[in-house]
């Protein structure tokens, strides 16, 4: 009798998915409020406007598509919003009309945010970029264009010409009563996120596979962002140089930063991950005149690079000196305007040092070209000695300074000891245990009694707060190898969370990646959504038992007549994680789960039949 009660329940839980879903085709403007619902799914065909004064509401777990024929695109103009509230369990879904395993890059246009917060153009606004109507930029710094949380955008982002190009994520003059947090941008045509100019801040930001940069700024963007991270396909890069953050300040029609820099793009960003192409320095597996360089700070911009972690990149650190057009980069450095502090640069290439020069760590280009700046033969540098900013000394001279606590390492995955940072479907970018971003390991000085601390290194506990203080024998301190910097004036206000380490991740489970994110996009199944009630179909009922489960499972079906079945165990995301049953099926069936090989986590069982598919939840205790 209990047994029974406990399958009852259980059926009450199930999630119906079906295929016979109904698409909506949007086009032209969205000229009222309007709310996106989870029970169908969206196709935005050519550039799709919402409206001054209307908001767009996006639903949890709604899946909407980008036309690829019209270049499909979803532009919110100037005192529009967007809500589109997702959850970790059920993110909002942008992506790619194509079918799954055909989907590429720049397959839709992406989404465009035009706000009214200052830019840097002299006309104090401008006509946003890639050919739709709208314009951004103004005086409200506050201004607020809406929300996007727990958000995955997919296959967008197209470059029309030089300069003229759509972002998987354009926010465009967008003002800090935005919010932006868990956004994962994946396999766009162009850059991943880009700001022209506004005081937006975002969290928890993911950028994979992009043509080209990560993380692009420019006209004056001074918000702040906090755990970000970049991975590069080392098979994809654009004609310009890919950057996993490019940053400019001024160009033709911005004010002049010859004389004013109080209009620099003069963003923060801290805790990143930025993983580029270079598995091994020596590798040749990747074109290094495209795949150009880590950060490249350049035309006077004044962004700060703080607490994070460059690896695997042709350069680490390019520092572009602009034309006397442009103002000065490096003065900016030198001012303060500008910090990078605390970060590790590590597995820079090594297949094209300038002659001489002693690492590619951190690279100069003086009046070079700005746009193309491929580091192999156009670089400036001199080539002894700590003279590479030469006739700019100071630069150079800052960032190795001891004071500013950046680390360098030759090697990375032996050095810096990230999981598994460089596969394409399931990366892991947390640091291994022994990893100087959560480890000591150097000694104790020798008037510090043996056995004082494990190993007589420097101590570090992953639960407690930085402590530097090495008075009373070391018994406050409390620091890995590198130490963040949450002092400086860049990262000591309220809005960043001052972790005990650099990077993007730290010490243990806090995967703030968890459940929404998405790594394989192309062979994801988005072909369903959540119905509202319940479907007739064929199938009667479906259940998992025991649930939670550990290492085994059993399911349940009960169809009213044969047909084919397949039953499949998917991630959150929506990614297959094991087939269970393929085949022709009729009446009660149980079939058995395996386990074993499955991390904890939640999941769903599907069982497809021609009308419909039902989603059980699974929830694997280990």
């Amino acid at each position: 009798m209990k047994k029974l009660f406990f399958l009852t329940i259980l059926l009450l839980s199930v999630v119906v998915r079906t295929y016979a879903f109904t698409t909506v085709t949007v086009q032209g403007e969205i000229n009222s409020s309007t709310t996106w619902t989870k029970d169908k799914q969206y196709l935005i065909k050519g550039y799709v406007y919402v409206t001054s004064g209307n908001t767009l509401t996006i639903e949890p777990g709604t899946i909407i598509r980008g036309d690829k024929a019209t270049k499909g695109a979803l532009i919110i103009e100037r005192g529009a919003k967007i809500m589109a509230n997702g959850t970790a369990d059920k993110p909002v879904i942008f992506t790619s009309n194509e079918a799954q395993g055909s989907r590429s890059y720049g397959d839709w246009g992406g989404i465009i945010i035009c706000g009214k917060a200052p830019v840097n153009w002299t006309a104090g606004e401008a006509q946003v970029e890639g050919g739709p109507r709208s314009f951004y930029g103004g005086t409200d710094a506050a201004d607020n264009s809406g929300k996007l949380s727990y958000v995955r955008i997919e296959f967008g982002g197209i470059a029309f010409s030089p300069n003229n190009e759509v972002n998987s994520l354009t926010l465009a003059g967008v003002g800090s009563g935005t919010q932006i947090d868990h956004i994962q941008v994946t396999s766009g045509g162009d850059d991943g996120f880009e700001w022209f100019g506004g005081t937006v801040d975002a969290k928890y930001l993911v950028s994979v596979g992009h043509v080209d940069d990560d993380f692009d700024s420019d006209n004056g963007w001074s918000g702040k962002v906090q755990f970000f991270v970049a991975q590069k396909d080392p098979n994809v890069a654009d004609v310009s140089g890919s950057k996993a953050i490019e940053t400019d300040s001024y160009l033709a029609g911005t004010v002049d930063g010859k004389t004013d820099n109080t209009k620099a793009t003069k963003a923060v960003m801290s805790n990143g991950t930025l993983i580029g192409p270079v598995v091994t320095p020596t590798s040749t597996a990747f074109d290094v005149t495209q795949h150009t360089a880590g950060v490249h700070i350049r035309r006077g911009s004044a962004l700060s690079v703080m607490n994070t972690v460059i690896a695997g990149f042709a350069a680490g650190l390019l520092i572009d000196e602009s034309s006397s057009t442009f103002g000065s980069t490096t003065a900016n450095i030198g001012s303060g305007l500008m910090e990078f502090k605390s970060n590790i640069i590590a597995g820079t290439s090594t297949i094209c040092t300038p002659a001489g020069a002693p690492n590619r760590n951190v690279v100069f280009v003086i009046n070079g070209a700005r746009s193309l700046t491929p580091t192999c033969t156009n670089a400036d540098s001199a080539t002894t000695g700590n003279t590479n900013f030469s006739p700019f000394a100071g630069p150079f001279t800052y960032i190795q300074d001891p004071a500013s606590r950046n680390f360098q390492y030759a090697a990375f995955t032996s050095s810096v000891q990230l999981q598994n940072p460089f596969d394409q479907t399931n990366p892991n970018f947390f640091p291994k245990s022994t990893s100087p971003i959560i480890y000591n390991n150097r000694a104790l000085p020798s008037y510090i009694p043996a056995g004082t601390f494990p190993g007589n290194v420097y101590p570090f506990d992953c639960s407690k707060a930085i402590n530097t203080d090495t008075s009373a024998l070391f018994v406050n301190y409390n620091a890995p190898v590198v130490v963040p910097n949450f002092t400086s004036p860049k990262t000591s206000d309220a809005f960043f969370t001052k972790t005990n380490y650099v990077g993007a991740f730290g010490c243990s489970g806090d995967n703030w990646m968890s459940k929404w994110a998405n790594f394989d996009p192309n062979n994801t199944f988005y072909d369903y959504t959540e119905s509202v009630s319940e479907v007739a179909s064929n199938i009667e009922s479906a259940v998992v038992y025991p649930n939670p489960a550990t290492t085994n499972a059993y399911v349940n079906i009960s169809l009213k007549e044969n047909a084919d079945v397949q039953i499949v165990l998917v991630d959150v995301t929506g990614r297959k994680v094991q087939d269970i049953f393929s085949g022709k099926a009729k009446g009660s069936q149980t079939y058995p789960v395996n386990l074993m090989t499955v991390g904890a986590g939640m999941y769903f069982v599907n069982v497809i039949t021609a009308d419909a598919t039902q989603t059980v939840k699974l929830v694997i205790a280990k």
